[in-house]
This record gives C-alpha cells, structure tokens and sequence, in this order.
C-alpha cells in the first residue's frame, strides 16, 4: 500500500498539473469550436478541424525538437548535470527557429494548393472557410513550435506547473478574443457606441494565433529571466552546437516521423469523411473533440512517464522503469474507465450543445458510445508505454510499430469499413480502435520483455540494493 502511495505521488507530481494544462486545452477548443457552430455554422467547424488536421501534423513535425528536448533534458537532470541541460536547451530552441521558418515559407507559397488537396471535395462554403482560417494560421505556426520546445525544456526540468499557467492564459486569450472577433456585438460606453461586425473563420483564426504568440513570449520570458530549474542565461548557449543538437534529433527525429505519419494518417480517415458530406465531417470533428477532453489523463501520463522515465535512465535506475509505466497504465486506465462512465449517458445531449442537425446528432452519439466503451482497456497501454519507451532511447521500434500500426490497421481497416462497406464515419472509427489494439499488444510486450534495455550503459552509479 505504502508503495502504491508512493508511486502516485511521484506520477501526480509531475502530471497532475500536465492534466490542469490539457483540460485549458481541450476546454477551450470545445468552447471556440461551440462558439464557431453557433455563430458560423457547421461549414465552418469543419474546415477548421480539417486545418487542425494540418496544424497537428506540424506539432508532430515540432515534436522531434519537443521530445528530443524533453528527453535530453531529463536525463541531464537525472545526472545532475545542469550545464547540459542548459545548452541542450538552448540547443532546442535554436533548431525551432530555423525548422519553423522554413516550414511557414513553405506553406506560404503553396497553401492554395494545399486547400484544393484537402477540401478540393466540400462544399465551397467549407473550402473558402478553410482558405481563410488556413492562411492566417500559418503565421502561428513558428510561435507554436517556439512555444511547444519551451514547454518540453521546462518540463524535463521536472517543471510541469508553468507550462500549465502559460495554457492557461493563452487559451483565455484565445477564448477572449474569439469571442469578440467571431460574434457582432454592441456596447454602450459612457454614451459612446461601440459595435463590431462578425469576422467569422478570420476572427478565430487571429484569436488562435494571437494566443499562440503570448504563449510564445510568456515561456520565453520564464526560460530567460524567471526559471529556477534552468535558466537559459547564456546567448553563447544559443550559437548554433551540431553536436549537441545531433543528440537532440537522434532521438527526437523517430519521434517526429511516427508523429507526423500517425497525424498524416488521421488527415487521410478525414479525408474519407470530406467525400461523406459536410454532416458526416461536423460529426467527426465534434467527435474528436470530446474524445481529447477524455483522452486528458493519457495524454498527462504520457508527458509525465517520458518525464520520470527520463530522469531514472539518468540516475541509472533502469529496473524502475517497467514498475513505473505500467503503474502508470494503470492508474490511467482507472481515469479513462470514470470519465467513459459519467460521460456515457450524456452523450446524446451533446448533439445539443453544438446545434447539430438530428443526422450529425445521431452519428456524434454513435461515435462516442463505441469510443468510451473501447477507450478504457486500450488506450493507455497503446499511448503511454511507447512514451516510456521512447525516453529509453528505444525510439526506433517505436516509430516502427505505430507507422506498421496506423497505415496497415486504421488507414486500410477505415478504408474498407467506412468508405467500401459503408458503414461511414462508425466505420473509419473502428479502424481507429483495432490500431489501438494492436499497439497495446505491441508495446506493452517490448516494455515487459525489457527488449529496450539493451543499448543502454551501464550506470556509473548503480542504486544500492
């Protein structure tokens, strides 16, 4: 008993506020998707979840700066080597700076094309929206991969707490202003009439991007002049160190590609859904909504195991890790099976809330009664132990597997369920869940056999027995 104690403080420690900064997140996304159907309509939700599909892609792109900083970090921690740490997160930021721009130049030059690509099938009112909203965006983009590395560099310092504040503040921001740019509005000041038109998808697209850049400016600030676990004090720090950013990418490049092709596979399931009508797109994007607010206590676990498993590869105490992860697993596992249970008869009403016509209310309701029945017995071993894995250095058979997973399982399986059979946006979710099983099959076998403890060194210092 005194040991499970044990480990859930150690798990809260470092994820119970990683939780508060997902449920800002997911939170505010449900309000501003809310706001946008009320005051847009459902065109409008469904371009931005297409270009949300877009955006993710980019975080996964940025997570091989993210992870790689995190990890590094962590494990420099675990050393005591604070130096380190320092330049290795200098280091971090550097290369997203320079990853970023290029990205932006880029999308710039070819986000026409890019529309065509992904919503060339909609309706032409989803396709203008996604125009819009995509070309503004695309300015957030250096702020969010900027603000992204900060946040990975703070919490390998085992600072979780300030990443959640910054969230916090950004999304209000994003709340805030979407409200004022999205809706009309009049107010009476001291006899002065004040009135604003609707700006519609360009509103929410400058709310989002101007929270991105407070973000940005609010992490940078803390990591310059206010950070106790690791200030970055030192511009020579930031001169661009090929070596030391070669650890970075070494293990944050895997991570980068099975992000970004498992966020690449996702826009392809959307994109089966685009040719099922404008209903069928809302439906999923409302749906994958909800789903992030019930994936908040995975996703946490999933930052915080990479965070504890980190700093106990430093410290060499490698046979904690397999304890540590599925203690994890399990404890999320708990999580997800109350959310599922309070969630589950509210799922109708949800429809509601997001002024869904009784089609898209009907296959919202579906999808979410399949997804919080499968959601407590697979997701966390197929998410939070490759986390673990992954801050081993065992990056590799990692990306391997969830590449194999995602493009064999989910892309072929929605594929012929949903768009052949017809068994439509149900059935591209079924692809989903077979993909989460088969990598909690995957993964939870590699931790168990402890396969990834064969590339690490022998600690210098071993625990005592």
């Amino acid at each position: 008993m005194l040991e499970i104690k044990r480990r859930l403080r150690e798990l809260l420690r470092i994820s119970a506020p990683i939780i508060m900064e997902q449920v800002f997140i997911t939170v505010m996304g449900l309000i501003n998707q809310m706001m946008a159907a009320n005051a847009i309509g459902e065109h409008a939700v469904s371009a931005m979840g297409i270009i949300d599909g877009v955006s993710n892609i980019m975080i996964a792109v940025f997570a091989a700066l993210t992870t790689g900083g995190t990890i590094i970090v962590a494990q420099m921690f675990g050393r005591r080597d604070y130096d380190g740490a320092k330049k290795a997160g200098s280091q971090a930021i550097t290369l997203s700076v320079i990853l970023s721009i290029i990205i932006v130049v880029i999308f710039l030059t070819f986000r026409g094309q890019m529309i065509d690509f992904l919503l060339g099938e909609s309706e032409d009112l989803v396709m203008q929206a996604g125009f819009e909203f995509f070309s503004v965006v695309i300015l957030s983009y250096p702020m969010l991969a900027i603000m992204q590395t900060g946040f990975g560099v703070v919490r390998g310092s085992g600072d979780t707490a300030t990443p959640m504040l910054v969230t916090l503040i950004m999304n209000v921001i994003n709340v805030a202003v979407g409200y004022l740019l999205i809706f009309s509005w009049e107010l009476n000041l001291f006899g002065l009439n004040i009135a604003s038109p609707s700006y519609g998808v360009y509103g929410a697209a400058w709310a989002l991007t101007i929270a991105r850049f407070t973000g940005m400016v609010l992490i940078l600030l803390f990591l310059f002049l206010k950070s106790k676990n690791i200030k970055l004090d030192r511009l020579q720090n930031f001169k661009p160190d090929f070596s030391v950013q070669k650890n970075i990418l070494n293990l944050g490049i895997p991570t980068s590609i099975e992000s970004s092709m498992f966020q690449v596979g996702r826009l392809i399931t959307q994109l089966y859904i685009v040719g099922m009508g404008t209903s069928a797109l809302f439906s999923n994007n409302v749906a994958s909504t909800i789903f992030g607010f019930v994936n908040v206590p995975g996703n946490a676990f999933s930052i915080g195991v990479m965070i504890l498993v980190g700093q106990k590869i430093g410290r060499g105490e490698y046979e904690d890790v397999k304890k540590t992860t599925l203690f994890a697993i399990f404890t999320g596992s708990i999580m997800f099976a109350v959310l599922s249970a309070v969630l589950y008869p509210l799922t109708g009403a949800i429809g509601t809330l997001y002024n869904a016509s009784p089609e898209s209310a009907a296959t919202i309701n579906q999808v979410l009664r399949a997804g919080l029945v499968v959601m407590p017995v697979f997701w966390a071993s197929a998410f939070v132990t490759p986390a673990a894995l992954r801050a081993t250095g065992d990056v590799r058979y990692t990306m391997v597997s969830s590449i194999m997973s995602m493009w064999i399982l989910r892309i072929v399986i929605g594929y012929v369920l949903g768009v052949m059979l017809d068994f439509g946006v149900i059935g591209v979710w079924c692809g989903m869940f077979s993909d989460w099983v088969f990598r909690s099959i995957m993964f939870v076998t590699r931790l168990i056999r402890g396969s990834w403890m064969k590339k690490l060194p022998v600690p210098e210092n071993p625990p005592s027995a």
